[in-house]
């Protein structure tokens, strides 16, 4: 009876996806495989930064109807714009509320390349907070123009990290959190562990934030033509009304968004404004791929989400590690660019996928890992062999240790519910050692350091050995602790500065393709197939579900309805005539 209500129940929620869904799906296929309308022949691309954005292109074919930008997607169509004849320039409303550093460098780097072909970039910052955005402001300070709202002041600009410790409440609730971690640095637990920042804490915290600030400042000051000691004045003066910004050249005019709109427009003669996403860059075949490997979010193992309205947002193992093999088994494929955006996660998850690089590597495909934001702890781990790794600046590496612990709530339980709880085990005398009713035991404590220990001793000899350095270098740069990529290039951590486009001209130049050569990019994994999307959702073939859609979007053509409504019409005569019952 209960497996009879489950398959009910299960049917009744398909039926209600299928009823209420479907359509918008069935008409999202249909527009986007209907041909599209012509482009202008002139165009001003208007960007849009203030959304968040993810570091790279979804697999799943569905994730686009969250509305989400994505990096990578940015990049390549500001790229692609470059070389469009029709594009003229590109219109940006700015990031007032924060960006994380690297892909602000990101876009510095496109937007002076796009600039560089004598194309115009116009910024317009509408701040509307009590803080701005020093990474947001980084990314458009090499535009054309950059225009603020004159009644938008200059507002605060640095950075701050708030870090809430919880060491206290768990206390108070009765609660304690049991952590083993190598070394000093490796804080990640901190925030469960401790009330306030250990020495070791806050020299880090305060190392990487100073490093990334003293980028920031270098950068702007050389996109403004500023003297360094006059933009860190000027930053640290901050907040000053926009017509100080003005005298202070931090930006070019005042004026609302849709001035410097008009502005951009007067400028290209002719042009319609085209939202970005809606750019349709050229397509180009021919030439020698390089494979794109995405990988972005925590590294975990375990069974692939195939939800098809899931966003990618951990890095699982199974999944990235096939498909560096899947690349590296493409005869096509001249070289890889693994792209990392992840803090870390899963020990084995993370030597899965670096032991699919290292095979990839044997069937002689040349790795360029390009880190995004973050590649930090697993993130660095699964890069550490690569035969080049960029790094932005502003990007978070490191962070060479190993955390691990649980949380304990039995006291809680016992306090508030007045529950007990009481466990019978066989076998081995350590398997209740995870348990969340009890602290660790002494033998317990023992194993599970034990386990740590050996962890980081792997982590520290895989990164000697990836890196040509000896132990100790790497201990002398590991102990947990977070670097920039900047700091990261000095201690030998990464090979140069740059982001994705700078990867892949190192990847082309390992593979040997000549400078000048067209290539493609082809993205692994592959973003699915919505008609498999969609028939997996219900059980039918991909095949199936496209020859539906494809009906159906027949079925909605003016001129076939049409002759159905004369075939119903015709059919109903001659029925009439067979049927005496029936009235007409």
């Amino acid at each position: 009876m209960k497996q009879f209500l489950i398959t009910v129940g299960g049917v009744l929620v398909g039926l209600v996806v299928f009823l209420f869904l479907m359509p918008f799906l069935i008409i999202g296929m249909i527009t986007a495989s209907a041909s599209p309308p012509p482009q202008p022949a002139r165009m001003v691309l208007q960007l849009d930064l203030r959304e968040a954005m993810t570091d790279q292109q979804p697999t799943n074919a569905f994730a686009a109807f969250g509305g989400e930008q994505a990096l990578l997607d940015v990049l390549g169509r500001i790229d692609a714009a470059r070389t469009d004849n029709a594009v003229q320039g590109i219109f940006i409303r700015s990031n007032t509320g924060g960006m994380p550093a690297s892909q602000a460098e990101e876009i510095r780097t496109a937007i002076a390349a796009f600039r560089q072909t004598g194309k115009f970039v116009i910024a317009h910052v509408q701040n509307d907070g009590v803080r701005m955005s020093m990474p947001g402001y980084l990314a458009v300070a090499d535009a054309d123009e950059v225009w603020l709202q004159e009644s938008s002041e200059f507002m605060p600009m640095g950075l701050s990290a708030e870090v809430t410790f919880f060491a206290g409440t768990l206390q108070r609730y009765h609660m304690l959190a049991q952590f083993e971690t190598r070394e000093d640095y490796k804080n990640a637990a901190a925030t469960l562990t401790d009330r306030t920042f250990s020495p070791a804490h806050r020299e880090s915290m305060t190392s990487l934030m100073t490093g990334l600030y003293d980028n920031m400042l270098a950068s702007i000051a050389a996109d403004r033509e500023i003297e360094p000691a006059a933009v860190r004045t000027a930053v640290e003066s901050t907040p000053f009304t926009a017509a100080r910004a003005v005298e202070l050249r931090l930006v070019d005019r005042l004026g609302r968004p849709e001035e410097a709109a008009r502005a951009a427009l007067a400028r290209a003669e002719n042009a319609e404004m085209v939202e970005f996403a809606e750019y349709r860059a050229p397509t180009h075949s021919g030439g020698r791929v390089i494979a794109i490997v995405q990988g972005e979010g925590a590294i975990v193992s375990g069974p692939v989400d195939d939800d098809i309205f899931a966003d990618d947002s951990a890095m699982n193992s199974d999944r990235i590690a096939e498909a560096l093999l899947d690349a590296s088994d493409d005869e096509d494929v001249a070289a890889i660019v693994f792209r990392v955006s992840s803090p870390g996660g899963s020990v084995v998850a993370s030597d899965q996928i670096l032991a699919a690089l290292r095979t990839a590597q044997e069937r002689g495909k040349k790795i360029v890992v390009s880190m995004g934001d973050v590649a930090a702890s697993g993130g660095y781990y699964v890069a550490a062999y690569a035969d080049e790794i960029v790094a932005e600046p502003s990007t978070i590496t490191g962070s060479i240790g190993v955390v691990g612990g649980k949380l304990i709530i039995g006291g809680a339980m016992d306090h508030y519910l007045s529950s007990n709880t009481e466990t019978i085990t066989v076998g081995s005398p350590l398997v209740e050692m995870f348990s969340a009713d009890r602290p660790f035991n002494q033998a317990e404590r023992a194993a599970f350091a034990g386990f740590i220990d050996r962890a980081y001793a792997q982590f520290i000899a895989l990164v000697a050995e990836g890196r040509e350095m000896t132990p100790e270098q790497v201990r002398a740069v590991a102990g947990g602790r977070v670097w920039t990529g900047q700091q990261a290039l000095q201690h030998g951590l990464v090979d140069s500065l740059g982001g994705f486009s700078h990867a892949v001209v190192r990847a082309r130049a390992l593979a040997g393709i000549e400078e000048d050569a067209r290539v493609q990019l082809r993205f692994y994994p592959a973003q699915e197939n919505p008609f498999e999307s969609l028939g997996r959702l219900f059980g039918a073939s991909s095949e199936s579900v496209e020859a539906l859609v494809r009906i159906n979007a027949a079925l909605s053509d003016p001129r076939v309805q049409r002759a159905m409504s004369m075939l119903r019409e015709e059919d109903a005569n001659v029925r009439a005539e067979a049927d005496p019952f029936t009235v007409r």
